[in-house]
């Protein structure tokens, strides 16, 4: 039986200061670790803030 990975496709609307200090971002972490593609440093780095951000923004929800 093949392993089969769920993925989801995730679009997000960033604006050009977000887009360059991702790219800025990612360009400079690329070349600490070189075989990583940019798509996936971008993707880290948004992953990695919005586990940031979900415990703080649900302590909100339930509290209201």
């Amino acid at each position: 039986m093949k392993n089969k990975t769920k993925m989801r496709k995730t679009t997000i609307e960033l604006t050009e200061e977000q887009y360059f200090f991702l790219k800025e971002k990612s360009l400079t972490l690329q070349k600490q670790r070189k075989h990583y593609s940019i798509v996936s440093i971008i993707r880290n780095l948004i992953e990695a803030d919005r586990q940031a951000f979900k415990p703080s923004n649900a302590k909100g929800v339930n509290n209201a």
